[in-house]
């Protein structure tokens, strides 16, 4: 009877933690981001982003996995915060939002086209999970300038530690991020 009871025991333990992984690989979050300008900040400027600043990231875009996916503009959840920002002078650059997998190894790549075809702004956001959540981002706004030359590019880049549902607000001289995380 014992080995009975220690085999169902052990295939107990198993099913359960085939579950909790299942559980965690289905797991997805929101993640919406506000880029923004300072008013009257002077330009901080950085190197530009490679050309192939997003060739080890999902591209947002263009993506054709399913379980990425962008969310429509009338779901956004950081509208009211960017139409106060916008209110006190700021100029909105970016406002992106999406479901994404809770994927250690999963970075997302997002842009924003000028009139051009150049990217007037773009972004990878990395989500990581280990004792807390963790975002890593690297955002660029790149200025035109009025000859058809490089465009000036600032550059905010930081890891934070991120509690889901909150918006946060990354700071740098001359720009600004705020980056919420949901579970979805």
């Amino acid at each position: 009877m014992t080995l009975i009871a220690n085999a169902l025991r052990g295939a107990s333990f198993l099913l359960f933690m085939a579950g909790a992984s299942l559980a965690y690989a289905q797991q997805a979050y929101i993640v919406e981001v506000v880029l923004f300008s300072q008013p009257g900040a002077q330009i901080v400027g950085a190197r530009s982003p490679e050309p192939n600043w997003a060739d080890q990231a999902v591209l947002l875009d263009s993506t054709a996995r399913s379980d990425v996916r962008r969310i429509d503009a009338s779901r956004h959840q950081l509208s009211d915060q960017a139409r106060q920002l916008s209110g006190r002078g700021y100029q909105i650059v970016m406002h992106k939002a999406w479901t994404q997998p809770a994927d250690d190894g999963l970075t997302v790549a997002v842009r924003e086209e000028s009139q051009n075809g150049r990217n007037a702004a773009q972004g990878l956001v990395s989500l990581s999970q280990t004792a807390a959540m963790e975002a890593d981002v690297s955002f660029w706004i790149n200025h035109l300038t009025s000859a058809e030359t490089e465009p000036v590019s600032e550059l905010l880049r930081q890891t934070r530690r991120l509690r889901l549902g909150e918006t946060h607000y990354l700071d740098h001289q001359s720009m600004g991020l705020l980056i919420k995380v949901s579970s979805n």
